[in-house]
């Protein structure tokens, strides 16, 4: 038979090694070794945690428990706080972890605490990530989704080595909480880093709004420079169309002055073309008066001779 945890981290891509003999059983919750391990390291966790909570000063806190109906792992409340801690010895589901956390908000608790492997999946809801389920002498140490202010002040993810016991007595005691980092992840860290992270993000929330009133009182003396420069364009538009019509006026004139030109041209053609007939016709009269004196001096030389 094929272990069904195995099955499902195959399907997940996450791979253990070699596979070891199986019993006949089959599921998720087969009786191969290692899920046997798997469910011993998980069950022990569940007490452990319900008796560090109620070393921390939790007035109940019981384990397997069911909130209006919804099966959790670990139940703990002190005063009117419930809150409830989910155990996962493999990935978590984004999807599911949001879906139950929100069932259990609107049954009643406060807040929801996931310990489970290191992954993606721990910055993306209230989790911490464990790297080993199971330690000697029960010490576990969270090696993911705890957070430390920066030298800037905000909040970042640390690598800080926590242990999970001291944890789990900061959040009793209300000196641990879970908050967002930015708009899509978040951590758990005291309420002295939130503090100094909610301090350095309302400095920079104010030194934004300066920031935007600057650029308001830019972009109102730009708006103005523009108006003006709007203005000046209007009048130059005014005066070119001033300009436009003059020169419409100018070209009306010019083009009767042409006309006249024209016509005075025509004209001068006129004159000189009839100055070229009544030249050729002196030409031809002076030629004839010639021929004609040439004719009566030869006559008379004629009639002096026949004398």
């Amino acid at each position: 038979m094929v272990c069904g945890r195995r099955a499902l981290l195959d399907e997940l891509g996450i791979s253990e090694g070699g596979r070891r003999a199986t019993t006949e059983r089959t599921g998720y919750g087969c009786g191969c070794p290692d899920c046997v391990a798997t469910q011993w390291n998980t069950q022990r966790l569940h007490h452990w945690i319900c008796g560090r909570l109620l070393a921390a000063g939790a007035d109940e806190a019981e384990v397997d428990a069911r909130v209006d109906d919804i099966p959790v792992d670990v139940y703990w409340r002190r005063g009117d706080r419930r809150c409830v801690v989910e155990v996962r010895s493999g990935p978590l589901d984004i999807t599911s972890a949001r879906a139950h956390r929100k069932r259990l908000q609107a049954a009643g608790i406060d807040d929801v605490l996931w310990v489970c492997p290191q992954g993606y999946w721990v910055p993306l809801v209230p989790a911490v990530g464990v790297a080993d389920f199971a330690p000697a002498a029960a010490d576990y140490r969270i090696d993911q989704g705890m957070v430390a202010a920066g030298s800037t002040g905000f909040a970042a993810p640390t690598r800080a080595n926590w242990e999970l016991r001291d944890f789990l007595q900061g959040w009793v005691k209300d000196e641990i909480a879970w908050g967002h980092v930015d708009l899509t992840t978040g951590g758990w860290a005291e309420v002295g880093t939130w503090e100094r992270h909610t301090a350095a993000q309302a400095a920079m929330i104010e030194q934004q709004r300066t920031e935007l009133r600057d650029q308001r009182v830019e972009l109102a003396v730009s708006r103005q420079t523009v108006r003006e420069k709007q203005k000046l364009v209007s009048r130059l538009h005014h005066r070119i169309d001033r300009a436009g019509v003059y020169a419409d006026a100018e070209a009306i004139t010019m083009a009767g002055l042409r006309s006249e030109l024209v016509a005075q041209q025509r004209i001068a053609a006129g004159l000189r073309a009839t100055i070229g007939r009544m030249d050729r016709t002196l030409n031809q009269w002076q030629w004839l008066t010639c021929c004609a004196m040439l004719l009566v001096l030869t006559v008379m030389t004629g009639a002096m001779v026949m004398r």
